[in-house]
């Protein structure tokens, strides 16, 4: 893979990179990400197949400056407007010599710009308040050969789309020219622009212009020193005294005498502009694979919040599930209403004594007491239903309380919650009721399907399926840790009914499969409950791309780039 194909790669990663997630300084990371991938369609892909282009001079600056008339004055011709009404808007304004129009006519450079050729002998196009995606052509041969002149937006426009605008101008740009004035040349905005050529190694001329009669020995030291502090100290600087323009609105031929002598020492033969354009070329990919560095640790950042979003549902579903499994164990449902019911189908009499005497007693009290009777084991299998369902309808509404309030405590995901309507009191309700329904009717299957000898089968008729059923669901609930006082030792002995009885008839080997059974299905439906509760929430959280092959394409784009530089050194 050579250099254009590489990059060619990065950028098609670049260009796939997703940050939804409003992270501390995601606003950044994509403005980073969307200029690097500007970059490399822009300039680096660009020069790097046509090294022999003409180079593409950007002429910059501030709001006020004289950039306009900078560039009227250098090509000897009024073609670029000005205004005294800021802020305004025009097309950037593309010049060439007649010979190099083939290659700014495509989209060989800029190509989110559509071209727009105006005649040579054209007045200025006069400015608008609207955006503009155009770029403007004129051609004009006083221009130095082998170079295009391009007059930028303001790059501290009020208006936000000639800022971005300058800015994609000046990132496509093989050499700059920075104008700015006696009153400005300190501002800040410019000066990161400035600052951002120095890291991409492109060469910059400085034209300070409007400068008061007289204070040119007073500003120009104080420049030259700020420019020295950003690594520019090499860059010609060009002061422009306060003067009047001829009659076209020009300044004297000899005021833009270095600047047009610059240009020629980059542009004036094809070694010249290659050098030229290889020096930028190599600053701007440079930039470009440091910026990929932020971006993939933007990207690890995403999935970092992605995923503890995610994990925070995943354990507030195991909190509830240690919950109710603690809950439906500890005797917590086998108060009140559960225990009277039960107590109503075994007797309470003399029950410790009895239990002692063996299961003869107990199959006999209770086919004793069911024969010919309707089904006392309703109202037990009732009063479980609805405190089991209680409990679990609870438990759905904290596990999704939780994950909101911590989601919450996220300014990265605490938007991703708000969008995500909560679920009313009646949608817990319902999902409990179903849960314990079809539990229960899990355990009925279970103890029918049990028997699997006719003797087994024969006991189980006699007692009752729901019978059976109850019973087993009271040795689940069985523990007395969540009772206090008499309870304590009613449930104790009503549980102990329960697994005699279920012993008798099945053994207490499979009694005790059975429990752990029956319990595990309980927690496995409410498992599928919670996750359903929890699966708008869950699917509100954006996918965000690993940013593995990115990686990948960043470390193909270093190797082969590398290796191209040490064999150049060599």
């Amino acid at each position: 893979m050579d250099e254009y194909a590489s990059l060619t790669a990065l950028k098609e990663e670049l260009s796939c990179v997703d940050l939804p997630l409003n992270v501390t300084g995601v606003d950044a990371a994509r403005e980073l990400t969307e200029r690097t991938v500007r970059r490399l369609t822009d300039h680096v892909l660009p020069r790097l197949s046509n090294l022999d282009a003409p180079l593409l001079c950007v002429v910059g600056g501030s709001t006020g400056a004289g950039k306009s008339t900078i560039v009227n004055s250098l090509v000897r011709q009024k073609l670029s407007a000005s205004s005294a009404v800021r802020p305004t808007t025009r097309r950037p304004l593309l010049i060439h010599r007649s010979a190099d129009a083939g290659w700014f006519e495509d989209t060989r450079i800029l190509p989110g710009l559509s071209r727009v050729r105006i005649s040579p002998d054209s007045p200025p196009s006069e400015p608008t308040n609207a955006s503009t995606h155009e770029v403007e052509l004129r051609i004009n041969d006083d221009i130095p050969q082998g170079v295009a002149i391009l007059d930028a937006p303001d790059l501290d426009s009020v208006v936000a789309d000639n800022r971005q605008l300058a800015r994609q101008l000046l990132d496509a740009a093989d050499l700059w020219v920075f104008v700015t004035t006696a009153a400005r040349y300190a501002d800040a905005v410019p000066w990161a622009m400035l600052s951002d050529a120095a890291n991409r190694n492109i060469s910059v001329a400085v034209i300070l212009n409007r400068i008061p009669p007289g204070a040119i020995e007073e500003i120009r030291p104080d420049l030259s020193r700020m420019l020295a502090e950003a690594d520019l100290g090499r860059a010609p600087l060009i002061a422009i005294e306060e003067t009047t323009l001829d009659e076209d609105g020009l300044l004297a031929p000899q005021a833009l005498q270095p600047l047009e002598n610059w240009l020629v020492s980059l542009s004036d033969t094809a070694t010249a502009r290659a050098k030229t354009a290889k020096r930028t070329l190599v600053g701007t990919v440079a930039t470009v694979l440091d910026a990929c560095a932020d971006i993939v640790d933007a990207i690890q950042t995403q999935l970092y919040v992605a995923t503890d979003a995610s994990a925070v549902i995943d354990s507030e579903i195991e909190r509830a599930l240690r919950e109710v499994a603690e809950l439906t164990q500890n005797g917590t449902l086998l108060r009140g209403e559960v225990l009277n019911r039960w107590q109503e189908v075994i007797g309470t009499a003399e029950l410790s004594r009895r239990i002692d005497e063996g299961v003869s007693w107990l199959k006999a009290r209770v086919t004793g007491f069911l024969t010919g009777r309707p089904n006392r084991a309703a109202p037990v299998e009732t009063a479980i239903h609805e405190g089991l369902a209680a409990l679990l309808a609870e438990q759905l509404a904290s596990a999704e309380e939780r994950v909101r309030a911590t989601w919450h405590q996220n300014t990265a995901v605490r938007e991703i919650e708000k969008q995500v309507v909560p679920h009313p009191a009646e949608v817990y309700r319902r999902q409990a009721e179903e849960i314990t329904r079809d539990w229960q009717h899990d355990l009925l299957e279970m103890v029918r399907t049990e028997g699997g000898s006719r003797k087994t089968t024969a006991r189980i008729l006699a007692i009752g399926v729901n019978l059976l059923g109850v019973a087993l669901m009271i040795v689940i609930f069985a523990s007395t840790g969540g009772l206090t006082g008499a309870e304590v030792g009613v449930a104790g002995a009503t549980s102990v009914v329960a697994q005699r009885l279920l012993e008798s008839v099945f053994g207490d080997q499979a009694v005790a499969r059975m429990t752990k059974q029956a319990h595990a299905m309980l927690l496995d439906r409410m498992r599928h409950a919670l996750e359903e509760i929890l699966s708008d929430l869950e699917s509100a959280i954006p996918a965000v791309r690993d940013g593995q092959a990115l990686v990948e394409a960043i470390r193909e784009a270093h190797s082969i780039w590398n290796s191209r530089e040490r064999e150049e050194d060599e």
